[in-house]
């Protein structure tokens, strides 16, 4: 019998290891299909009618140049497919209404690399006989499916993780000019050599060294592939994480032997072996200098794969023009390796790589007149009864139900506020779970600055600070000015200190707990706190070099205006 203690620490690690696909997005409408790829040419001279298996979501669009401008290519990790991608942890922070790759905007296609999924495989019966392919035959027969079968002629964005983020480099110099940025997650521009080719040796080498494997000719899977497990765990092993989770022995080989079982039983070993040494002849080092599309590649401190001593990242993408190179830190949050699958951690930094790389101009550095002119009528327009207000910010969408009623000036204030722009680009500075998420500090110094002595007289508290209320934040009476906080608990504590909430979430409260939390009271702390002048002074670029994980809203708009 498992234990439930058991059964949680395997959900915890299927998180870190996912090499294969988790429990779908249920709410998500998308389209699964195969082409093939008539006389595929491999880069061993094999030819072969190649099955290329793929997913997508939305629909593309042309721009006026008549090409796709909405195309978003995500590709998996070795072993995986691109089902994995429609898990809730992933396509349920990026893909839905309102996020940052929402697919009622965007044209998502995940594609089943060669040798994975249900793209063409040994396993389908060719066995050791199937073509030796590469990671350039990966991206060329995602290339010809895009172009051949999908009538894609042009990438938003290309990105992946892992061996997908090793092939978006690949995409990136064999086809510059074909997407408009890249975002390699949880990957390398080199050669793989050291430690991460030995681990792959090692795990190709624990198959072959059997006589059961009989040269890939075998009737069952050869016992070896569970040893074969124990290298794949530990590359994508986060130390942080098991040893929380696994404090004990009997704890820890109860999860190894688990998670080896379980992958073991659900991967074939020639599969394994190909997908493993399709890596060998990767290194993109020699082509860097050939990308043209912004470059934003993101690692993590704790990736057992790609560990940040090795300085590889940061000296190699330097090598190209404007790209930027980041290491997440360590925290309870990341899971190692498998941090490439978090967006929910990294999402700011995919914000602002699409805002830089828009059609649109990028932000100015000045901000627009109408916030600076605390005159002007716009700021005296009266709310309604009730509305609503919708902000999108890099976590995704959520919607505040705003009652005149419960606090009248701090209801006007909010109205003029959002409706004029204000909280477009402004972060939530301070996310305290169980207490309350607060934001309100313009992106622009001199906005700030304008609106600081701009309060407001107190409105009595009629509404109580519960759970999803809103209310303007303050340092005593009278003063209220642009900043408000959501409760994330029950807060009447307040009520009695004078904080007035006038509205209260009521659709993506969901959105609102998962707002980036680790930097607490450092990134600016409560009106109170008094450390909010480097945040006042230095606005949305102190803000971005040193707390970059920060969500932020990406626009505010009263609905149906």
């Amino acid at each position: 019998m498992v234990s439930a203690y058991t059964k949680a620490l395997v959900t915890l690690a299927v998180l870190l290891l996912a090499p294969a696909s988790l429990a779908v997005n249920d709410g998500l409408d998308h389209h699964a299909d195969s082409k093939v790829l008539k006389d595929f040419t491999f880069d061993d001279g094999s030819v072969l009618d190649l099955r290329q298996h793929y997913y997508t979501l939305g629909s593309p669009r042309r721009g006026d140049d008549g090409r796709v401008n909405n195309a978003v290519l995500i590709m998996h990790g070795t072993t995986g497919s691109g089902d994995g991608f429609l898990s809730d942890h992933f396509a349920g922070v990026l893909f839905g209404e309102g996020q940052l790759l929402d697919a009622s905007r965007y044209y998502i296609i995940l594609p089943d690399a060669i040798g994975h999924g249900l793209s063409s495989k040994p396993s389908d019966g060719l066995r050791a006989r199937f073509p030796k392919y590469t990671y350039d035959d990966m991206v060329r027969a995602q290339y010809r499916l895009l172009t051949e079968h999908l009538d894609v002629d042009h990438l938003r964005l290309v990105t992946g993780t892992s061996m997908g983020g090793m092939m978006s480099w690949v995409w990136g110099y064999t086809y510059p000019q074909f997407m408009d940025a890249l975002l390699p997650l949880a990957s390398l521009p080199v050669e793989i050599a050291g430690r991460n080719r030995m681990t792959r040796k090692m795990i190709i080498d624990a198959v072959t060294d059997d006589p059961a494997w009989n040269g890939g000719d075998y009737e069952e899977q050869p016992p070896a592939l569970k040893e074969a497990m124990y290298g794949l765990l530990f590359m994508v092993s986060s130390p942080l994480q098991y040893q929380l989770q696994a404090p004990t022995r009997e704890s820890a080989e109860a999860l190894m032997d688990t998670l080896v079982e379980r992958y073991r039983s659900r991967i074939d070993a020639n599969d394994l072996i190909y997908a493993f040494d399709a890596s060998r002849f990767y290194n993109p080092a020699p082509h860097l200098e050939k990308i043209q599309a912004p470059v934003l590649a993101i690692n993590s401190a704790d990736d057992q794969v790609n560990p940040p001593e090795l300085g590889i990242l940061e000296r190699e993408t330097a090598r190209i023009p404007g790209a930027r190179a980041v290491v997440l830190p360590i925290t309870d949050m990341t899971r190692g390796h498998s941090t490439h699958s978090r967006p929910t951690i990294w999402g700011p930094y995919l914000a602002q790589l699409l805002a830089a790389t828009a059609p649109e101009a990028p932000r100015e550095k000045a901000p627009p007149p109408a916030l600076l002119d605390t005159t002007d009528n716009a700021w005296d327009v009266k709310a309604p009864a009730q509305f609503q207000a919708r902000f999108v910010t890099t976590e995704g969408a959520f919607t505040i139900q705003v009652h005149r009623e419960w606090a009248p000036r701090g209801a006007d204030r909010f109205y003029q506020l959002v409706r004029n722009g204000f909280y477009n680009g402004v972060h939530i500075n301070r996310v305290m779970p169980g207490y309350i998420a607060q934001f309100g500090l313009s992106p622009y110094p001199a906005v700030t600055a304008a609106w600081k002595a701009i309060t407001l007289t107190d409105d009595p508290a009629k509404a109580s600070n519960t759970i999803g209320r809103v209310a303007f934040a303050m340092t005593g009476p009278d003063t209220r000015s642009t900043q408000v906080y959501i409760n994330l608990g029950d807060n009447a504590q307040l009520d009695e200190e004078g904080f007035a909430p006038f509205g209260e979430v009521v659709t993506g409260m969901d959105v609102v707990e998962r707002l980036y939390p680790l930097y607490g009271n450092n990134a600016g702390g409560g009106m109170r706190h008094g450390r909010q002048g480097p945040l006042e002074q230095g606005g949305a670029d102190y803000v971005f070099t040193h707390y970059p994980l920060l969500d932020y809203i990406v626009n505010a708009n009263v609905v149906g205006e």
